[in-house]
């Protein structure tokens, strides 16, 4: 009576009640304003049903709520978990990123460091053969000192091959972008396989459709690289019959051309299995194969690098005691020539007569055998020879010559690598001095973009390590005018070795179809 006396008077109390359990599902009857047989109702044991089903609804409410609130932590410690893996991962991409840039550097400056170790006394052995074979000498010592001169050679192609692919590793290759005559390149390809191929008995069958006016841009040297490493592989692994390289037009317009380029031989052929084997670098078939016929097994693998650089691709085709036949197509940019520049134009492995000029250079070199070598050189065509250490030596002198009024050098050779004060350092202070003199870099360094670092400094021109005594005079004529010229001596002569014979065949039309 007393509850529901408590509810007739204060409604408030009833709703909390009925808020705290679902005693919204239940119906009063109400006739002016009274509540019928509330008590009744409260007695009976549905409100413990009720009031349990709450209870059980609050429980399970709770229950819910927790786990919620326990797979929310466990969903943030998961993310928490990834991010910080993928922080981590990112962390570790970034450290062996860096450490990869790092070790390419690296890698560079030691294999820069390297070339110059390397290439400095071949400077020497070539230097001093060159003179050598300037002189008048018997015979007997000629054929010695041509041979010393030719193994040097070779292995200085070798160590070109070794520093070719790590340009290529490190993606330092960059190719020129000039003018160049195919014929004359192909005489030069043609001049260096012939001595090879008179020696073996192997005919030898050069032809270039001719491009009737049009002159292709492209990388003269780097195209030469590429012929060359086929036409001496081709002459390597053919004992009878022919080498055949043949040029022609696929197509042309107003201002490209593309070309088929193909080298074919009657040689030892190869298997499947060693053709897809034959572009890795450093590859040999097996160790009998690699003494029988020596080589680096880099050859194809840069030939195939530079053709791709062009935009070609190397095709081989092969059977094994056939031939082989490789070929590649190459589009080029042209340029119109006319018939004075076919007139003019000039090869530009033409060798020269020894030029005989007059004037004092100074020569920054701190190695005493490069110093005897260029000085002898120079003086064997008239140029007076200052030496000095280092770049801060060289700068002294100078200097020295500013304070006394002395005329200047009239050239600089400037050495890279000194000590005290290095090439790079010398040029910088002498471009200060603000006296125009040229300066031209003596280096064997091949490795970090050397011509802009160069020309950046201040050097006019770059003469790389070794040289021979031709690459040496057509540097002076940049910056000499030649008195006159002495004619070529007995000693200069090509040995006959060298001197084309029926063996080699610069073919024409006819002598396509004929073979």
């Amino acid at each position: 009576m007393n509850i529901t006396k408590k509810l007739l008077i204060k409604p408030r109390f009833l709703s909390r009640v009925l808020t705290l359990t679902p005693l919204s599902l239940l119906f009063f009857s109400c006739e002016n304003s009274e509540v019928i047989a509330l008590s009744n109702f409260l007695q009976t044991p549905l409100l413990i049903l009720v009031i349990i089903l709450s209870i059980c609804m609050l429980v399970l409410l709770a229950v819910l709520f927790h786990r919620s609130h326990y797979e929310k932590k466990k969903l943030e410690d998961v993310v928490q978990k990834r991010t910080s893996d993928l922080v981590r991962a990112q962390h570790e991409l970034e450290t062996a990123q860096k450490n990869e840039r790092d070790a390419v550097v690296k890698r560079s400056a030691f294999l820069a460091n390297m070339s110059n170790e390397i290439r400095t006394p071949m400077n020497s052995i070539i230097g001093f053969a060159d003179l050598a074979l300037d002189d008048e000498i018997p015979a007997k010592t000629r054929d010695y000192i041509e041979k010393i001169h030719l193994n040097t050679e070779w292995l200085f192609q070798i160590i070109n091959d070794v520093f070719d692919i790590s340009k290529f590793e490190s993606g330092k290759m960059e190719l020129d972008k000039v003018p160049f005559s195919l014929q004359e390149l192909l005489e030069s390809c043609r001049a260096f396989v012939i001595p090879k191929a008179v020696e073996k008995g192997i005919m030898l069958h050069f032809y270039a459709e001719p491009s009737a006016g049009k002159m292709p841009l492209g990388d003269p040297a780097r195209l030469r690289q590429v012929l060359v490493n086929l036409l001496s592989n081709a002459v390597k692994f053919t004992n009878t019959g022919m080498v055949k390289l043949s040029v022609s037009i696929i197509s042309k317009t107003d201002k490209t051309l593309s070309m088929h380029f193909e080298v074919k031989d009657s040689g030892i052929g190869m298997t499947p299995g060693q053709i897809d084997k034959i572009f890795d670098p450093f590859a040999q078939f097996d160790s009998v194969f690699a003494r029988q016929f020596g080589g680096t097994g880099l050859g194809l693998a840069i030939t195939k690098n530079i053709i791709q650089m062009m935009d070609g691709k190397l095709l081989v085709e092969s059977v094994h005691g056939v031939g082989s036949k490789f070929s590649f197509d190459l589009v080029f940019e042209t340029i119109e020539i006319t018939e004075e520049e076919k007139l003019d134009k000039k090869a530009p492995l033409v060798e020269i007569d020894k030029p005989l000029f007059e004037g004092e250079v100074l020569l920054c070199e701190d190695n005493a055998m490069n110093q005897l070598v260029l000085c002898e050189h120079l003086a064997r065509v008239g140029i007076k020879a200052v030496v000095a250490g280092n770049g801060k030596i060289g700068l002294d002198f100078i200097n020295e010559r500013i304070r006394k009024g002395i005329k200047q050098f009239d050239l600089i050779f400037m050495d890279m690598h000194m000590p005290v004060m290095d090439g790079l350092e010398a040029t910088a202070e002498i471009v200060k001095l603000n006296i125009g003199i040229p300066i031209v870099a003596l280096t064997a360094n091949i490795m970090l973009d050397d011509m802009e670092i160069y020309k950046d400094s201040g050097m006019n021109d770059c003469i790389g390590k070794p040289f021979t005594s031709q690459e040496l005079w057509h540097c002076l004529l940049k910056y000499f005018k030649p008195s006159s010229a002495m004619p070529p001596s007995s000693a200069s002569q090509p040995s006959s070795a060298t001197q084309p014979s029926s063996a080699s065949q610069l073919g024409n039309n006819d002598d396509m179809a004929k073979s």
